[in-house]
């Protein structure tokens, strides 16, 4: 309507222009007034009123199109230094808000903010004044326009907001248009946009890509908001995990320490005392003070853990540490864990220690203990050894004064001295035996036939057995091939086993029972000690060889124990199940070719 009445104008004002140019210019040569002249200057001078009517129309649009444009920059350039600078999106958002209404010539324009659920929880607006807060009030439910654009990609269009009924605030829209888009980046919506604006522009394609493009980047911005919030709640997880990490590692009671390139380049302070400061070359290939016994074996340990062949590896060894206050050099335990890791991008070796002197020393006097109580048990027998051949000794040297008295021939003197000699003998040999199985020392392994300390057990049992009235069976297969044993130990093991089958059955009147055999297995020697007595609970055979678990009221609880850790030591296994009388059984397994150290 506006451009007709311009065109109009224009005509009339060309015409006009025209016919009295031309009225002059007829009067000045004298012409005569006549109607039908004027026809052609008035419709050639509307003509060109209205031709110049059109092109000052035209280039007073093309003038606003460059100050909107103009303007599109500003926006464009002012809502990009918001997004660099806020990183509070209340803030960013109404900021923008403003920016909006400011350059680009919006009546009014708002923002909704949506969770996870895509419900309204924050709202921003510019040019509404009191009539946002109706929106408030609508916050957990979009309006018409709203719905359309979290249903649909792209912009969404509202030329008449007249229709949308249920929109709160349809009095400050008009009979303008509008614009909603929603706010998403990367499949992820954030909220909406929408934006009132004259209706001429509805169409105007730069005016939807740049409110398109607006939104994109508020969605952007938003996006690198929550990443960044999310990064530095990750930063500072991961510091207080590091943190927390550290003071774990620092005050552990283990020693840590990370060897790499044969180089120690971290120990907390437990490593310190257990080892020694930095600098130093690594325990694990510095054997300078490592016990001679354990120098081979840690040497196999670390090859075994550089290889990488297993996961991780465990081992104990002792070594010599420089005690200053004293002047000289204490032994300790340590039990080590090793096994590679990736630290700093390279291969390194994650060792942890920790001191077990103590624990050795206490497994050592529990085993003195448990030793001197098989002594106690069997005491009866080792009297019994000893009675008879001093009994011996003393009959022969009544005999020899008797000789000496008589005068007889030093023939019989030196038959009785024979026989003095050798009860002797046999005294020494049973305190030797006694005093071999009472000393601690670490297994010794030599080739052994271990029918021998069965044997040698069963013998010091004797006369024990004999008062119970316990019938042994002996089951020993001949020419068994020799294995790697300490026979000491072996022999400590089925004395053990021998008496707890005694002590099982000492309230049994009759039937009791005991049997011992040898043979061969798998790679292995097997033998087995079952007796008659009430046998081990089901739920207590997984128990049994634990330390200081005992089934009697008197029991110390570390018989089993010691012996499952002895045949354990040999590279053997022992476990228990029930015998053919409905007793305990205890099967041994020990290697032909393997021994303590091998892995």
């Amino acid at each position: 309507m506006t451009g007709f009445i311009h065109g109009c104008l224009s005509f009339l004002i060309g015409a006009i222009a025209l016919s009295i140019f031309s009225t002059i210019q007829k009067m000045m040569l004298g012409y005569p007034f006549a109607i039908k002249g004027y026809f052609l200057p008035f419709t050639v001078g509307g003509s060109f009123g209205l031709i110049i009517g059109i092109w000052r129309l035209e280039l007073k649009k093309r003038q606003k199109k460059m100050e909107r444009f103009i303007l599109m920059l500003d926006t464009i350039r002012n809502v990009n230094k918001l997004f660099v600078k806020e990183k509070d999106p209340a803030i960013l958002l109404q900021k923008t808000c403003d920016n909006l209404i400011e350059n680009r010539g919006y009546y009014n324009t708002w923002f909704a903010l949506l969770n996870e659920s895509k419900e309204v929880v924050a709202t921003f607006e510019a040019g509404f004044g009191k009539d946002f807060l109706q929106m408030i009030h609508h916050r957990r439910e979009l309006t018409d326009c709203g719905r359309r654009a979290m249903s649909q990609p792209g912009l969404v269009i509202t030329d008449d907001p007249t229709n949308c009924t249920d929109c709160p605030l349809m009095s400050s829209y008009g009979d303008k248009g509008a614009m909603t888009m929603r706010l998403e980046y990367e499949g992820k919506v954030y909220g909406i946009v929408s934006a009132c604006i004259p209706k001429y522009l509805i169409a105007d394609e730069k005016e939807q890509r740049l409110f398109e493009d607006v939104a994109q980047d508020v969605a952007f911005a938003l996006h690198s908001i929550k990443s960044e919030e999310d990064h530095k709640k990750t930063d500072e997880a991961l510091l207080e995990s590091e943190q927390r990490f550290r003071h774990l590692v620092e005050n552990s009671p283990l020693g840590i320490s990370i060897i790499k390139n044969n180089q120690i380049i971290y120990q907390n302070l437990e490593q310190e005392k257990l080892l020694g400061p930095l600098p130093r070359k690594p325990r694990l290939t510095d054997l300078e003070n490592i016990h001679p016994d354990d120098v081979e074996k840690l040497g196999k340990f670390y090859q075994a853990v550089i290889s990488g062949k297993v996961q991780a590896q465990d081992t104990d060894f002792r070594f010599y540490y420089p005690d200053n206050t004293r002047n000289t050099l204490v032994m300790r335990w340590i039990q080590c864990r090793a096994c590679m890791i990736e630290f700093q991008g390279e291969e390194a070796m994650l060792v942890y220690n920790i001191d077990v002197s103590r624990s050795k020393e206490l497994e050592r006097l529990l085993r003195i203990q448990d030793k001197m109580s098989a002594l106690g048990r069997v005491a009866a027998g080792i009297a019994h050894e000893i009675r008879n051949p001093l009994s011996g000794i003393n009959i022969y040297l009544n005999t020899l004064e008797k000789i000496y008295d008589k005068e007889e021939s030093l023939e019989k003197v030196k038959g009785i001295l024979e026989k003095i000699k050798s009860a002797a003998i046999k005294i020494e040999f049973v305190i030797k035996r006694v005093m071999d199985f009472s000393k601690h020392s670490e297994p010794k392994l030599v080739l052994t036939d271990v029918n021998k300390p069965i044997k040698d057990a069963l013998h010091l049992c004797e006369v024990v057995l004999r008062k119970q009235e316990i019938e042994v069976e002996k089951a020993l297969t001949l020419d068994l091939p020799l294995c790697q044993a300490d026979p000491n130990l072996i022999e400590q093991v089925i004395l053990n086993l021998i008496n707890n089958a005694t002590e099982a059955m000492q309230d049994m009147r009759k039937g009791k029972k005991i049997e011992i055999t040898s043979s061969i297995g798998k790679n292995c020697i097997l033998i087995t000690v079952s007796d008659s007595g009430p046998g081990v609970p089901s739920a207590m055979k997984d128990k049994i060889f634990d330390p200081f678990y005992s089934t009697k009221s008197d029991g110390t609880g570390i018989g089993l124990s010691i012996s499952n850790r002895i045949i354990t030591d040999h590279g053997g296994y022992i476990d228990i199940s029930e015998s053919r009388w409905g007793g305990a059984e205890f099967r041994i397994e020990l290697p032909i070719k393997r021994g303590i150290g091998d892995s």
